[in-house]
């Protein structure tokens, strides 16, 4: 009985500390490739060449779903870095204060803090429907991919070094965004016949 409880506890232990180490290393990758949806998402809801409104809408709810799954990784990756004492509240809250690395951890800080104003921005896009809010709203939108690409920085270079998968992992993210970005950017130029204004994001 003895034996059977502290092989339970050995074992719990063991698991305890892959959450933890999984939270404490993990949590931030999870955030950026989500995020990093998020963008993409983002830029294909915007599409009026290849989707049709029905699968713009299912690309919105995808879109907003990432961003909500992303932010909640990412305060659990702002916590466990307090937490196991890796940073402090002061340097999490205000950016560029962290005493180790503040440059890195401050592009973290920045990047968060704009992740939650676009979201914010996006859930309640309707209170900038009125006439010339819409160009602001576009504008406060689209500091994501500012935010994008400080949390691409942070994730690279803040705190231990990664394992080349997550090299290979970030490459990929800034791949995929910089290919579709361009694919919006180069659509944007040509308007489809019998588009909308009112369909542009």
């Amino acid at each position: 009985m003895v034996a059977t409880l502290a092989l339970v506890f050995a074992i719990s232990n063991q698991s305890l500390a892959r959450v933890w180490a999984f939270i404490d290393f993990g949590s931030g990758v999870v955030s950026l490739l989500l995020l990093t949806f998020t963008v993409l998402w983002g830029l294909a809801a915007a599409d009026q060449f290849v989707l049709d409104p029905n699968h713009r809408l299912i690309a919105q709810a995808i879109h907003r779903g990432t961003a909500v799954g992303g932010l909640g990784f990412l305060g659990l990756h702002v916590w466990s870095k307090i937490s196991l004492g890796s940073t402090s509240v002061q340097a999490a809250a205000i950016p560029f204060t962290d005493g180790a690395q503040p440059v890195l951890v401050g592009l973290g800080s920045v990047a968060g803090y704009l992740f939650v104003a676009v979201t914010v921005t996006g859930a309640v896009r309707g209170a900038f429907a009125r006439k010339g809010q819409s160009r602001l709203w576009r504008a406060l939108h689209m500091s994501a991919y500012l935010a994008w690409g400080a949390a691409l920085i942070h994730g690279l270079r803040a705190g231990r070094p990664v394992a080349d998968y997550v090299d290979l992992g970030y490459g990929l993210c800034l791949t995929a965004v910089t290919v579709v970005l361009m694919m919006r950017l180069a659509q944007g130029r040509t308007k489809r016949p019998g588009s909308s204004k009112k369909e542009k994001r």
